[in-house]
């Protein structure tokens, strides 16, 4: 792929990730897909398709929120036809964003080996 074809892409995935963000917020009277934080879009090399990665504010409606972006995707697709100077607006498939909870985990766990690194040395200093 050429870098002005990559350059193009990286726009569109940074347009339509402000561009749902604001619909969701603004624009759609769903207080589930209010919740709802769109981390990363990622578009096809023909622009057809887009994966939406979105996380939820609570983990306990995490799938509820998801779910009503599922349900909301072709009405979000035409408000972005309005809303959106491009020839094609793609198809969106939102998917939970889990790439915060791994970081969380993998934060805990180093935690954890610092405090078990850091144990010997304060028990040597008394």
């Amino acid at each position: 792929m050429t870098q002005k074809k990559e350059y193009r892409i990286a726009q569109v995935n940074r347009l339509l990730r402000e561009e749902i963000a604001a619909l969701l917020l603004m624009e759609l009277q769903d207080e589930r897909l209010k919740q709802l934080t769109i981390t990363e879009v990622r578009v096809s090399r023909d622009l057809s398709h887009a994966i939406v990665f979105a996380t939820a504010g609570g983990m306990s409606n995490r799938d509820s929120c998801i779910d009503a972006a599922k349900r909301s995707a072709g009405y979000i697709r035409k408000l972005l036809f309005s809303r959106l100077r491009l020839k094609h607006i793609p198809e969106l498939e939102f998917r939970y964003d889990d790439s915060l909870d791994r970081a969380m985990r993998i934060f805990e766990k180093l935690e954890h080996v610092h405090a078990d690194f850091d144990e010997p040395f304060n028990n040597t200093e008394t």
